[in-house]
């Protein structure tokens, strides 16, 4: 039996009914994007919206469709519907919504306006379905299609995320050390209106880390386990300062060892996000320029090619975010040698230039792979069963038929672009596929090839902020790649 109420009571996934009506607001995406009120279908995740309350604001709210993580925003113009312009799904963070209480002739329902606006949410047009802004009628009878309910759907999703931070907290790291503690709460709040899972079902953990003795005296790694606790992420941030590290290359790879064997939960989308301007000890051979103290790689033998391939096979998808211009400009081959590792993964390299874009990157990559963890989930079997039938096709082969049939499909994907700051070489896309298909440093070493010009173009050498958008398209190729090997992967 289905119960409403007249707003909503917490964070969570709600229909929106017209009060004593059969007519639901359903999102209409595509050329023309808008808003319609339509009779119910349980099945419709396009009358399903995500509801959360907007911190220190008093029935205020985000609206999130649950169809296709749209977020609800408005246009209005002197030429739109007599200047009342209308609400519509659109790509990105939804605006604030404020959902008021009212109560007339003993009936209890809400109005829902744009923040700060007096009109609210209508559908008076002859003959239309279409939800637009009007002005506030106080009549039910003159005005019903103002009056809104609200049905919570407590069992929407079971759906956890387990993100953990690899800080690299040498000396050159504080403004990325500060951007994550100043916006911690802000990436987790967008998280949860922005992701497929469960309200609070977000957690967080952090590893430190610096370099071995005698580079660095301090400490190698710091582990803070995974906790849903925001405020105590935050404390442990204000309490990490960048300090030292030795020589260039880092301990890296220890972070991710620590990060491995983390408290994860069976269920969850995991989630690593290293942070660092410099490569991991051991991937320096004759054509790098920099000094490394541990030039066969990790004194503790923690090999990051093989670790990477864990990562997948327990299903961690790792992403790098690489402080540029230093890790290209100083560390030869760096950039080339984690777009490798995180392939493993499904994962990608982020090249960020300015230290206060940190949240964008972090809330568009874990967003865009929540969604390609979905796709996993719904098509394992189905991959399995095509890798099976086609037993000679290597995973690049059976990648390119499942994109083909996806596309077919229409399966799109909400992807994290960002303006590509690097320069295109032959080699060094061949340099990351050895690192790719390696699982130990020394296997692949041998094989990389000198790249003779820079790798970072010349407008982004001295840093710069470009461009980034979470945009719905057409699954790529490579997307599908990292669906495919996700899909295929097994334990060690």
């Amino acid at each position: 039996m289905m119960t409403f109420q007249s707003k909503p009571s917490a964070d969570g996934a709600y229909r929106i009914k017209v009060l004593d009506q059969n007519l639901y607001i359903e999102s209409a995406p595509g050329g023309n994007p808008g808003l319609r009120l339509c009779a119910l279908s349980e099945s419709n995740d396009k009358q399903k919206w995500r509801l959360v309350r907007v911190p220190g604001q008093t029935d205020v709210w985000t609206i999130v469709s649950l169809e296709d993580k749209s977020g609800l925003g408005h246009y209005k113009t002197s030429q739109t519907y007599w200047g009342y312009g209308y609400p519509l799904p659109r790509n990105g963070p939804s605006e604030q919504w404020l959902i008021q209480e009212r109560s007339v002739s003993g009936k209890m329902f809400s109005k829902i306006k744009l923040n700060g606006s007096g009109d609210p949410f209508d559908s008076c047009d002859p003959g239309s379905d279409a939800v637009n802004f009007y002005y506030d009628n106080q009549s039910v009878s003159a005005a019903p299609k103002q009056c809104y309910v609200f049905e919570h759907l407590p069992n929407e999703s079971n759906t956890a995320l387990d993100i953990i931070f690899l800080q690299d907290a040498t000396g050159s790291q504080q403004p990325y050390i500060d951007n994550a503690r100043a916006e911690i709460n802000q990436i987790c709040t967008t998280l949860a209106t922005t992701g497929s899972f469960a309200p609070g079902n977000l957690r967080i953990g952090l590893v430190a880390f610096r370099d071995h003795p005698p580079q660095d005296n301090t400490f190698v790694t710091q582990y803070h386990p995974l906790t849903s606790d925001v405020g105590l992420v935050r404390s442990q941030l204000s309490r990490l300062a960048a300090h030292g590290g030795g020589d260039g290359p880092e301990a890296q790879s220890d972070a991710m060892a620590v990060a491995l064997t983390a408290n994860w939960r069976d269920d969850a989308v995991k989630i690593v996000i290293l942070i660092t301007d410099a490569p991991p000890h051991g991937i320096r051979n004759a054509v790098n320029d920099y000094v490394d103290m541990f030039p066969n790689g990790c004194p503790q033998q923690n090999d990051p090619l093989h670790i990477a391939n864990r990562f997948n096979a327990f299903g961690i998808t790792l992403h790098v975010v690489a402080c540029e211009p230093t890790l290209s400009t100083v560390y030869k081959g760096a950039k080339v040698f984690y777009e490798g590792l995180t392939r493993k993964t499904g994962g990608q390299v982020f090249p960020l230039g300015d230290a206060s874009s940190l949240s964008n990157f972090i809330i568009g990559s874990v967003t865009e792979t929540i969604e390609r963890e979905s796709l996993v989930q719904a098509y394992q079997q189905e991959i399995r069963k095509q890798a099976e039938e086609n037993s000679a096709y290597s995973i690049a082969e059976i990648s390119e038929k499942v994109h083909s049939d996806f596309v077919a499909k229409g399966v799109q994907l909400n992807t994290f672009v960002v303006e590509d700051i690097y320069e295109s070489n032959d080699q060094a896309k061949q340099n990351a596929q050895v690192w790719f298909e390696s699982d130990k440093l020394a296997d692949a070493k041998p094989r990389i090839q000198e790249v003779a010009v820079n790798s970072i173009a010349e407008k982004y050498r001295h840093g710069g902020q470009q461009a980034t958008e979470l945009i719905p398209q057409t699954i790529s190729l490579a997307q599908v790649h990292g669906v495919v090997q996700r899909s295929l992967a097994k334990p060690f």
